[in-house]
């Protein structure tokens, strides 16, 4: 394997096309496409991927689903910890955050999704591009961000990079080639050029217990619920005593 240029977190709700464009950009069936989620949020699958000889590891995170809160119906101990060790498998170091969701309809989870990973994860340090699957139906596929760039502005969602595009193929045809062939190679290079464009050259690092410190004072707020719930996520982290004990201190700030 050659050498890892960078760390990339896809992240996005469960059905956005996640594994789609993972399949896309490998040129292969190596992530298995789900229409529901599964397990725990958070949730995540490493993968290398080839670009232009460059190799980037893309970490695809399951994220907020429709009707999901960090602060209400998510189970807030299990997500936690689940961030928590997408961060050790990463090193500290994320080269670039891809938000991927699909169109047309802007849903409500798309703001807390950027939140939880754009705002509190990276603390808006790290380029964040969007990807927009589901488009192949539109008559221009970019006149979708052109249409609905203002919709995410009112909610705080910048986007360093947009790429609207479709991650299938779509039906056969009797001459062996699939109904969105065209747009399909077309947003397949438009995504990798985006991520070769946009990914940092050097890993923007992130301190495990101060990130894990603000976030868990960022989801509890009563401080008898805090002390049972926070000691809940330490325990669910694996975090080692040293680590616990740096947390400890950070709670004393």
């Amino acid at each position: 394997m050659s050498e890892n240029f960078g760390n990339i977190v896809l992240f996005g709700e469960t059905g956005a096309g996640k594994s789609s464009i993972i399949n896309m950009i490998a040129g292969d069936h190596v992530a298995e496409i789900s229409s529901r989620a599964t397990g725990c949020t958070f949730q995540y699958q490493p993968y290398d991927l080839l670009m232009h000889g460059r190799n980037f590891k893309i970490f695809d995170t399951a994220g907020l689903n429709e009707g999901d809160n960090i602060r209400g119906t998510v189970n807030r101990t299990a997500a936690i910890a689940q961030l928590y060790r997408v961060l050790i498998d990463l090193d500290g170091g994320i080269n670039l955050l891809m938000f991927c969701m699909r169109g047309p309809r802007i849903k409500n989870a798309a703001h807390e999704n950027w939140k939880v990973f754009h705002d509190i994860l990276c603390k808006k340090k790290v380029p964040t591009v969007l990807v927009v699957t589901g488009l192949e139906n539109e008559e221009n596929m970019d006149w979708w961000w052109r249409d609905n760039k203002g919709a995410f502005e009112e909610q705080g969602i910048r986007p360093d990079a947009t790429a609207c595009i479709t991650a299938t193929r779509g039906r056969a045809l009797r001459d062996g080639s699939h109904a969105f062939d065209d747009q399909f190679e077309e947003s397949r290079a438009k995504v990798i050029n985006m991520i070769l464009d946009r990914a940092l050259c050097h890993k923007q690092r992130i301190d495990k217990i101060k990130w894990f410190y603000e976030v868990s004072r960022a989801c509890w707020q009563s401080s008898t619920e805090e002390a049972e719930e926070i000691q809940q996520v330490v325990k669910t982290c694996g975090m080692s005593e040293e680590e616990a004990k740096r947390f400890r201190e950070e709670l004393k700030k």
